[in-house]
């Protein structure tokens, strides 16, 4: 059985995603980037962003703590807003944004749970 890059990568391909890709951030976090992703849900929706999931050496029993935006204007502006969003710089470059989101995963879960997940995000936004 795939843990990690690899099976997040293969599960988002399996699920329709084309353009995924694996990138390392500078801090050496791999990612799964989907380039294009559609926003379906909240005021954002219908927006193309490029999304990274951290995907940590045991995924799919384990998540990072937060989604990754990158788009131009960024969606929500850097700070804190409590109850409701943080948003700090990304260890992928200055043209992403840290989104800080703990996903409350236990155990083996599967990324079309951790994708309802981010719909959710973007749907509280």
């Amino acid at each position: 059985m795939e843990f990690g890059i690899t099976r997040m990568i293969g599960d988002l391909k399996a699920l329709g995603f084309n353009k995924v890709e694996a990138v390392t951030a500078s801090d050496g976090t791999p990612f799964a980037v989907l380039r294009g992703f559609e926003i379906k849900l909240g005021r954002f929706a219908g927006r193309a962003i490029d999304l990274a999931l951290p995907a940590p050496p045991n995924f799919p029993q384990g998540v990072g703590a937060a989604i990754h935006v990158s788009t131009a204007p960024q969606l929500l502006p850097d700070g804190s807003v409590a109850g409701h969003h943080n948003v700090i710089a990304s260890p992928l470059g200055a043209e992403w944004r840290y989104w800080s989101h703990n996903f409350g995963w236990t155990g083996e879960r599967t990324t079309r749970e951790l994708l309802a997940q981010v719909n959710r995000i973007f749907h509280d936004a």
